[in-house]
C-alpha cells in the first residue's frame, strides 16, 4: 500500500462475516473498532506503548463516511496524530481499500487517572515518542 499523504503508520485488515450487514458492507459502528485496533497498534508497533498505558477515553469522535466497505475486503487503517494537548490528543483516522478512501475521522482521547476519573496530563514519554514518530525521527 502506497503511503497516505500525511500518515506514516497504517495497519490492514481483513472484513469479516460478522462485520456486515445483509447487503455485505460493513455495519458503521465497525469502523469505530477499526479505528480502535489501529490506534492499539500505532501504539504498541510504531510508539512501543504497551506496558503500563494510562487510561485514555474518547471525548469527541467525528467520522465521514464515503465509500462502503464489503465482506471480505482488505482495508487500511491508517492513523496520526494531529494535536497533542495538556491532557489529550486528537487522532487523525483514514480507512482505504488499496488506493480508494472510504472513511475520515477525527478522535479527541483524554488522559485519566484509573483510580479517581480525573483527567491527568499526557505522560511526558508519550509526548515524546509521539513527537518524535510523527517528525519521522
Amino acid at each position: 500500500m502506497p503511503p497516505l499523504d500525511g500518515f506514516r503508520f497504517h495497519h490492514d485488515l481483513r472484513v469479516r462475516w460478522e462485520e456486515v450487514d445483509g447487503q455485505l458492507v460493513v455495519f458503521n459502528g465497525n469502523y469505530l473498532t477499526y479505528m480502535d485496533i489501529a490506534y492499539g497498534e500505532y501504539l504498541r508497533r510504531e510508539l512501543q506503548i504497551s506496558r503500563g498505558m494510562p487510561n485514555t477515553v474518547i471525548a469527541k469522535t467525528t467520522l465521514e463516511f464515503k465509500k462502503p466497505a464489503q465482506f471480505d475486503e482488505w482495508l487500511s487503517v491508517w492513523v496520526r496524530t494531529a494535536k497533542i494537548g495538556r491532557a489529550s490528543i486528537t487522532l487523525d483516522f483514514a480507512i482505504t481499500r488499496e488506493e480508494t478512501s472510504l472513511f475520515q475521522a477525527q478522535t479527541v482521547y483524554v488522559y485519566v487517572d484509573a483510580a479517581t476519573g480525573k483527567t491527568r496530563s499526557v505522560p511526558d514519554g508519550w509526548r515524546t515518542a509521539i513527537h518524535n514518530y510523527e517528525q519521522g525521527r
